[in-house]
């Protein structure tokens, strides 16, 4: 059976901002190597899915700025959402048109905006998980272990563990958790029964679309009136008519945390969800007063625990300060105390009331 990476790259990152833009989304950063996230999520999956079986779940406008910094894609590797709707319809999306074209396939699920390491370690997790969903009517997840209490992730109760895959231990899932307070993070930290939520899948196309069938009755219904016109030229038009109807919901809520057939296998790789500026404290290395800096000409002078990223053409200095992100790209500038990074997504949304800061957003 085929395995096809199914890579969802329909968001814009805005907690990137400013160094992500509508027309420089986050997956389109260099934020790790000199390739961009895209490309490094890709790359992941090269010994484990032919190039044509990638399949990017986009938008129209961000499908255009792919193709132009990843010219190896072509049409065939691109699945269209007219309107974003959350996880559950994207990946129901690509489950469709897989069974429509190819009458089943494994699925692997990724997110194009994740740090993995070491790439071994995960291919050898996802050929695990990819070898039992090709028999085994599962849900896959692929579970992380905590390295830190960490609050701003979804956490997996293990249940009683069920089988042995290529010596990958897989559990059955007791419960979901989603972003306990502190208490609760050091909690499962320390008990060794909770794994991070990576929002990796593995399952074949049929099945999931089974479980959509079960627990998401109404979607699953317009996603088969879109699988009837799929290759006809009435397709686009079905499809945007599809997704205007169809309900926004994650695949978390509307069907994983309903399921029967959930399982999570226990990876041995590093993983981190790089989902705004603070990642970059986690990835990259410190200096002795823990600052971090990415980019070129920065000076960090008497400051402590600073992060600053340098797009622009002259230098960053800073004298005296702690505990802000310094964001500089070529037009514009963030200035932002690191507890309220998690906020920027609510100062776009004033920024973008402003006629003026319409170019830069």
């Amino acid at each position: 059976m085929k395995n096809f990476a199914v890579i969802l790259a329909g968001g814009k990152g805005e907690r990137f901002w400013p160094a992500s833009r509508s027309d420089r989304p986050k997956q389109l950063l260099r934020l790790l190597s000199d390739k961009t996230m895209l490309e490094e999520t890709i790359s992941r999956v090269d010994s484990l899915v032919d190039a044509d079986d990638v399949l990017i779940v986009t938008s129209d406008d961000l499908r255009t700025l792919i193709e132009k910094e990843i010219p190896l894609l072509n049409g065939e590797n691109f699945l269209i959402e007219p309107v974003g709707r959350n996880t559950a319809p994207a990946i129901g999306l690509a489950a469709v048109n897989i069974v429509a074209k190819h009458g089943d396939g494994v699925m692997i699920v990724l997110s194009s905006d994740h740090r993995i390491l070491p790439v071994d370690a995960f291919r050898q997790a996802i050929e695990a998980a990819s070898h039992l969903a090709a028999v085994e009517d599962k849900l896959l997840l692929i579970g992380i272990e905590p390295s830190r209490p960490e609050t701003g992730y979804g956490y997996i109760q293990l249940g009683l563990e069920t089988v042995e895959e290529n010596g990958f231990t897989i559990y059955d899932v007791a419960s979901f958790r989603e972003k306990p307070d502190r208490l609760l993070a050091q909690e499962y930290y320390l008990d060794s029964k909770h794994l991070w939520n990576s929002g990796i899948f593995v399952w074949r196309a049929s099945v999931i679309l089974d479980e959509i069938k079960h627990n998401l009755p109404e979607q699953y219904a317009l996603l088969m009136e879109y699988k009837e016109a799929i290759g006809t030229d009435k397709e686009r038009e079905v499809l945007d008519s599809v997704f205007e109807q169809i309900s926004p919901i994650s695949i978390d809520y509307g069907v994983l945390e309903h399921s029967k057939s959930v399982a999570v296998l226990r990876a041995k790789f590093t993983w981190d969800d790089v989902g705004s500026f603070s990642a970059l404290e986690r990835i990259m290395r410190k200096d002795f007063e823990g600052n971090v800096v990415a980019g070129e000409n920065v000076v960090l002078h008497e400051s402590y625990e600073t992060t600053v990223m340098n797009e622009g053409p002259g230098p960053v200095v800073t004298f005296g300060v702690s505990d802000i992100a310094i964001i500089r790209t070529e037009d514009a500038l963030l200035v932002i105390h690191k507890t309220r990074i998690p906020q920027i997504r609510e100062l776009l949304e004033t920024l973008k009331e402003m006629p003026d800061m319409e170019e830069y957003l």
